[in-house]
């Protein structure tokens, strides 16, 4: 009985969980890197996220990378064994993700859904830029050979133990600065514009006609009294109300004011005057306020007395909320905009290597240097004791 099959079962079952885990986070730390910086933030915000949240993303960027990795790998793969030289069936897959990668993974980002790999807008965007390109691809050029190379050290090599220890750092590292890259190529390809976007033409308001009444029609329509009678056999002729349109007022009422005058009989002496009468009310006089002069005064109102008018006891600025007239200096800045992206004047500057710094870059680097390690230690063991290879 073959006892390595004991170790190399279990030892490949632990390889594919941990090689697993390391994508998953890889690819959720690659995307908060490309994604915070193609915003425009100088410092990348780092977001906690579940397993179950990150479950897809190692499969859509696996997506957009062997969609040009595959073919090239196989391209590779030929010309090595037909030339001999071993090394082009890394250097050919390499060279063809380096150069196509980041077309698919913009057009990714541009696009109404994220797994179209190519948009026609991306190539008339970059046509704009080729200073800014030119330098990203000549930046680029670099990381991506230390990422094959740290790749093959952690993953592809047999033994020699201390390439693992060697390779995963720099596979982290590359990993990180290419994110950094890309997401500056993407920011500054946002302040350009869409070369194949037509222009829609304003479509002429249609004028509305005009509504041109004759006089027939301006006339008011006919009374039920103006008709001629309906004949029923029971009631006879039968004549409608008339109706008193909207447009027509009401014709006005006029005002009948009684008077009752009582003459004395010449029989009954005379009542004698009271000697303090009651003193008659005078006609109210018309004071200086508003609200006075505005008033119009009737035969009515001689018996009344006007309501005094006092003013306001509560001040305008109380009723107002100080937030309302005093507004805080954030909401200033989201009203004139401060905080919008400009251009940058840099593309690639120093700002490019600030964000290695943060406390949360150095944690998630060293997280996933640590599930890298042991991914790649689970593969070395699996690799030694596979029966199929005849390893001992």
């Amino acid at each position: 009985m073959d006892l390595r099959v004991l170790i190399f079962v279990p030892a490949l079952v632990g390889a594919a969980i941990c090689v697993f885990f390391f994508l998953t986070f890889a690819a959720h730390y690659y995307l908060t890197v490309l994604e915070s910086t193609a915003a425009g933030a100088k410092e990348v915000t780092w977001v906690s996220e579940s397993l179950i949240e990150n479950f897809w993303k190692p499969f859509y960027l696996a997506w957009l990378l062997c969609l040009w990795l595959g073919p090239a790998y196989v391209i590779g793969r030929t010309l090595a064994g037909s030339t001999g030289a071993a090394w082009l069936a890394l250097v050919v897959p390499v060279f063809v993700a380096w150069a196509l990668y980041p077309v698919s993974q913009l057009s990714s980002l541009s696009a109404s859904s994220v797994w179209m790999p190519l948009h026609p807008q991306v190539p008339a965007r970059l046509a704009q830029k080729p200073a800014v390109v030119a330098g990203f691809f000549a930046l680029t050029l670099p990381v991506f050979a230390l990422g094959g190379v740290a790749f093959r050290w952690a993953f592809l090599t047999r033994g020699e133990w201390h390439l693992l220890f060697l390779g995963m750092p720099l596979l982290v590292l590359a990993g990180f600065l290419y994110a950094r890259l890309l997401g500056r190529l993407a920011f500054a390809l946002m302040f350009t514009r869409d070369l194949l976007k037509r222009k829609k033409k304003k479509k002429p308001k249609k004028e509305k006609p005009e509504v041109t009444t004759t006089a027939d029609e301006a006339e008011s329509p006919a009374q039920p009294s103006e008709l001629p009678p309906i004949v029923t056999p029971l009631d006879g002729e039968l004549v409608g109300y008339n109706v008193l349109m909207a447009d027509d007022p009401p014709a006005p009422k006029k005002r009948v004011k009684a008077e009752v005058a009582e003459d004395e009989p010449a029989d009954e002496e005379p009542k004698p005057e009271p000697t303090s009468a009651p003193a008659k009310p005078s006609k109210p006089t018309k004071s200086d306020h508003p609200l006075e002069r505005a008033r119009t005064w009737t035969d009515d109102d001689e018996d009344t007395t006007p309501y005094g008018v006092n003013p306001s006891e509560v001040k305008d600025e109380e009723r107002i909320p100080e937030a309302v007239l005093k507004p805080s200096a954030e909401e200033l800045a989201l009203l004139d905009r401060r905080d919008a992206p400009k251009p940058p004047k840099r593309v690639w500057s120093a700002e490019v290597f600030a964000f290695f710094g943060q406390p949360g870059t150095i944690s998630a680097m060293v997280i996933l240097t640590g599930i890298g390690l042991l991914a790649g230690v689970m593969v070395r063991v699996a690799r030694d004791f596979n029966p199929a290879a005849g390893g001992e």
